[in-house]
């Protein structure tokens, strides 16, 4: 090394000068040119070019006489990162008010009024050995395990969906079946709201498997980046466990987010009730009405027809209240929709069912009065739950969205049952007499009570929300 005025030197057999203390700039561009100027805020050797640029900047510059008592100081490692707000500048301060490593720009600009700030040299001793920077490591691999599982779960959502779009789309089909061909119009807007409904939930699977892959890439690098360090320069990781630490906040959280999402979103398709038992009570597409004769009345087929149906309502209508003219009795046809088993594993007896309610979440609730059970059926009619009773049920009613009242014959006493994801017995009250059937309107219970043996026992009992009742 160079200890006079001289710092340069040209090696043995070549034509390339080799300098004690070359431009670090300019090194790293491939360039050999001799150093004249070192900054002690930025750590670096610089040439003449290189100084006029770094001029620019209000730093302490140290002439080539000074050189060699930097070299001595034996500086383990020295900052290089460049400041993404100033890129001229080098990060070489920590900040310890905001916990973050910033540019002398930065500093001056925003944490000028910041008591606790470091030189990056010093607040960068000792981080390998810091439980900082295990601790990183650790939850960079939590993060790590944590965006594998929600990415294999989202993946899987995407399938269930796909199985789930099918399942209704085979629904959508069967119903088609039962009506005839001007429901095509229908049948279309129900699948295409089905496809859309599809399209919303993948399309936020596949967003969030996206993000969750570009999640796993980052810090799968994060990661070898931690792991690969060998000590040669502290204040790089330093600047990238505080780098990391803020990328961690936010996808740590980013990945929790899309886990509470993982099978939340589901795809049901409920037909309208309301179509089916309508058609199969009609006879006709219309309805006859009174109009005058006309020749046509007057063939051979008119008049036979006309007379069967005169024969057919004298027979078969009833009169109006005054006696002038018949009341028409209409004859509906129907057709057995299935036959379907609820019948538990624990159950002691053959079913006994006294009473049939639907929720209004579409589900079918039974009174099995023989087993003392409550059946709760999914809309195919297949056995969802069921909850044990200590006495037979009789009648069902809703009395809410997420509540049911059951009389109990024997116990005379009314139990309310909520029947939300599991069904669970709440609150009751005792009747007057034996309660039978149950109806609620206008936020009354209507509860048909009396001994079935003593016709004289027979009363309604009115309950308001407060369980007080007036017997009528």
């Amino acid at each position: 090394m160079a200890t006079g005025g001289s710092f340069s030197r040209t090696l043995e057999g070549g034509h390339e000068p080799f300098y004690d203390f070359p431009c670090s700039l300019c090194e790293k561009e491939g360039k050999h040119l001799e150093a004249v100027r070192y900054c002690e805020e930025c750590f670096v050797y610089m040439c003449e070019s290189c100084v006029r640029n770094h001029n620019r900047f209000p730093h302490q510059l140290l002439d080539q006489r000074a050189f060699v008592k930097v070299a001595q100081s034996k500086l383990v490692s020295f900052p290089t990162k460049r400041c993404l707000k100033h890129p001229g500048e080098v990060v070489n301060i920590y900040c310890g008010n905001h916990d973050v490593v910033c540019c002398s720009s930065c500093k001056v600009l925003e944490h000028s009024n910041c008591a606790n700030t470091k030189h990056l040299i010093d607040a960068a001793k000792g981080i390998q050995k810091s439980d900082e920077y295990q601790t990183i490591k650790q939850e960079t691999r939590a993060l790590l395990n944590d965006a594998v599982r929600v990415l294999a779960d989202r993946k899987a959502d995407i399938s269930r969906i796909e199985n789930e779009r099918k399942d209704v789309m085979k629904i959508i089909a069967n119903f088609r079946k039962k009506v005839n061909k001007y429901f095509d119009d229908l049948e279309e807007n129900a699948l295409d709201a089905l496809h859309d409904k599809a399209e919303i939930i993948v399309s936020s699977c596949e967003q969030d498997t996206k993000d969750l892959t570009v999640m796993k890439s980052t810090a799968e690098n994060m990661l070898k980046q931690l792991e690969s360090f060998k000590g040669e320069n502290e204040c790089d990781l330093f600047v990238q466990v505080k780098t990391d630490k803020i990328f961690l906040s936010n996808a740590m959280q980013e990945v929790l987010n899309i886990s509470k999402k993982v099978q939340k979103d589901a795809i049901n398709f409920r037909i309208d009730l309301k179509i089916e038992p309508y058609l199969s009570s009609l006879e006709m597409l219309g309805s006859f009405t009174e109009i005058p004769m006309n020749a046509s009345n007057h063939s051979p087929v008119a008049k036979d027809r006309h007379e069967r149906q005169s024969r057919a309502s004298t027979s078969s209508s009833q009169t109006s209240p005054d006696n002038r003219a018949p009341l028409p009795i209409y004859m509906y046809k129907t057709q057995l929709y299935g036959k379907f088993g609820v019948k538990e594993k624990s159950d002691s007896k053959a079913c006994d069912i006294s009473n049939i309610c639907q929720l209004p979440d579409g589900t079918i609730l039974i009174a099995d009065n023989i087993n003392s059970k409550l059946k709760r059926l999914d809309q195919s009619y297949k056995l969802l739950d069921s909850l044990q009773l200590s006495v037979p049920p009789h009648s069902i009613c809703n009395v809410g969205s997420d509540e049911v009242a059951v009389s109990l014959f024997d116990a005379k006493k009314v139990q309310y049952i909520s029947v939300k994801k599991k069904l669970t017995s709440k609150r009751s009250f005792s009747t007057g007499n034996y309660c039978r059937e149950l109806v609620y309107v206008d936020d009354k219970l209507y509860v048909c009570c009396g001994d079935i043996y003593d016709s004289s026992s027979g009363c309604i009992e009115v309950y308001n929300n407060t369980r007080q009742y007036i017997i009528l």
